[in-house]
């Protein structure tokens, strides 16, 4: 049912300098800020990131996939509680960049957010900068029902597994738009972009390094599952970002799923074992709210921020 990973929302105490981080250093785009919601792209989609100012409620709202029309939409809520989910209220719109939408809580408590009609904008001007939003990682306790909602519900294929611990999910041609790792508690693992080429990730350091003075968290390295190199840092808010690049294309590569070895090799082919914080950051999860959340307001019906 879903062709594609869309984006994340997630909620920052504040919004401008969380819209900074994330044009300094990652080199995406505002295309539109409306109160106290900035939407950002990367590429020609209207978004691939919302940031929700929320001084209260630190956390992501949601995980966006994307379907292909309305009348996917019209039809998913009885597959998505057959599989598990619990549904947040009916299929709505008015958001600005889609059409429609429809939100389900999986059983581990994640919020995805199915959506249609995502609406273009004129490409960024040349830069350093990903070439898409690429895909999502949670923790989850109940590894065998979030597995079930993913293939189920969504409409998910696997790719790889690590075990109990770990395993990769494909609605395209990328290796992997969802990834599930076991921990005692529903967080969000991190979030990754794709990036051209393993040069664009030594960049990016320099760029955690030079605007923020920080160091990355772990990397650059090479997965095993999806083969892609990798570099993961925090955000502004302290939420984990992966950037990759040459990650695994299902068809083209011609990928073998396969269970992998629970050897800290698995997931660093050229080094140790991940550090301490990395398997300690999680962002949390959002109280959900049913239906269109409060901050979605339709343009026309809004002023936006000055």
């Amino acid at each position: 049912m879903v062709t594609r990973v869309g984006h994340i929302a997630l909620h920052v105490a504040d919004l401008d300098a969380a819209v900074d981080f994330q044009q300094q250093v990652i080199g995406m785009v505002e295309t539109e800020r409306v109160g106290n919601v900035s939407y950002l792209t990367c590429n020609d989609r209207h978004h691939e990131l919302i940031l929700v100012e929320d001084a209260t409620s630190r956390g992501y709202e949601h995980l966006a996939v994307e379907v292909a029309d309305g009348a996917a939409l019209d039809g998913a809520a009885r597959r998505l509680e057959a599989a598990g989910g619990r549904m947040l209220g009916g299929i709505y719109d008015g958001e600005p960049g889609i059409d429609r939408a429809l939100k389900v809580q999986s059983p581990n408590g994640h919020v995805y957010k199915l959506f249609c009609g995502m609406e273009t904008v004129d490409a960024p001007e040349p830069g350093d900068r990903p070439t898409h939003f690429e895909h999502l990682s949670t923790k989850v306790w109940n590894f065998r029902s979030e597995e079930r909602f993913l293939r189920e519900g969504l409409g998910f294929r696997f790719s790889d597994r690590m075990g109990f611990l770990a395993s990769w999910w494909h609605c395209d041609e990328d290796h992997h738009g969802i990834a599930i790792t076991r921990a005692p508690r529903p967080e969000l693992s991190h979030y990754a972009y794709a990036w051209s080429d393993f040069a664009s990730l030594g960049r990016v350091a320099d760029r955690v390094l030079a605007a923020r003075n920080k160091k990355c968290i772990w990397g650059p390295s090479r997965h095993g599952p999806g083969n892609n190199q990798f570099l993961y840092f925090h955000d502004e808010d302290g939420a984990m970002i992966e950037c990759c690049a040459d990650l695994a294309q299902m068809q083209r590569d011609h990928y073998q799923p396969r269970n992998w070895s629970m050897h800290p090799g698995t997931i660093n082919q050229w080094g140790g074992p991940p550090p301490l914080k990395f398997l300690l950051t999680g962002f949390p999860i959002v109280e959900p709210t049913p239906g269109r959340p409060s901050w979605a307001i339709a343009p026309a019906n809004a002023v936006a921020a000055v």
